[in-house]
């Protein structure tokens, strides 16, 4: 019952909150390894950011508990209802924002590339709230019903300190989902505490992912390790580099000889 109002939320309002899926303890625990995992300089090639908000790519390689979170049944129902039984996880990555930080560019999730933006969802994405998300500490922001807008970007006019943005606030271990063509935006932390997030997206099979410049693919070795139930997610080329994961857009044809 809880996963078909997270659906129907979802559906509506173009995001869902499933309160307290993991156990609040498990989750700050976790926190504090992803903290570490930044804090690593030989994975500072893997982090995106400056010193206040930074994303770290490769989670399903670099720590386990990721795929408890992945791999819940809760956030898998609700992916397969929007984007069918065989989507997929592609990658995760952990998403501290320190005190200080300011408020992140309002957006919509990979709709760059879209030469009209689908009608139906290409990406449902999630914040697992590793910390309590406030508020204050810079909790994620969604428009509501902005996915129903066409729109691959939202429009400049829009006033990010208004109503309109609403912050999604709840407990460690809770989690956020919204369609990727949701307004959304991390706010600025005006608290003393670091908020920790896990992000993890769910793609339908046609999405090609090489327009998510940072993501890393699935290890080989990490493939191996896996559970039967999140192999089953990770159905791309497991290798160690990003050339060998993705497929490249075509190369346009060549020039016309003038000569």
């Amino acid at each position: 019952t809880d996963t078909d109002n997270a659906v129907e939320h979802l559906e509506e309002f173009g995001y869902c909150l499933l309160p307290d899926l993991m156990p609040a303890a498990w989750a700050r625990a976790f926190a504090d390894g992803c903290l570490k995992i930044h804090a690593d300089p030989e994975l500072a090639d893997n982090i995106s950011g400056d010193e206040y908000y930074q994303t770290l790519f490769g989670m399903l390689n670099l720590d386990d508990r990721t795929w408890d979170c992945a791999a819940h049944p809760a956030p898998v129902a609700v992916a397969q209802h929007f984007l069918g039984p065989k989507c997929r996880v592609v990658e995760a990555c952990s998403k501290p924002t320190w005190p200080g930080a300011p408020h992140q560019a309002l957006h919509v999730d990979s709709a760059s590339n879209f030469l009209r933006v689908p009608n139906i969802p290409w990406m449902i994405n999630t914040m697992w709230m590793l910390t309590d998300f406030t508020a204050e500490n810079g909790a994620t922001a969604v428009v509501s019903g902005s996915h129903r807008s066409g729109l691959s970007q939202p429009p400049a006019q829009l006033d990010v300190d208004g109503p309109d943005l609403l912050p999604i606030c709840g407990r460690a271990g809770s989690l956020l989902m919204w369609h990727g063509g949701a307004f959304h935006m991390a706010r600025a932390n005006r608290s003393d505490q670091i908020r920790v997030g896990l992000n993890v997206a769910y793609y339908p099979r046609w999405f090609n992912n090489w327009v998510e410049n940072h993501h890393r693919p699935v290890w080989p070795e990490t493939y191996e390790r896996m559970p039967p139930q999140m192999q089953r997610l990770c159905t791309g080329r497991r290798v160690h580099a990003r050339e060998e994961a993705y497929e490249l857009p075509p190369l346009p044809p060549p020039a016309a000889d003038q000569s």
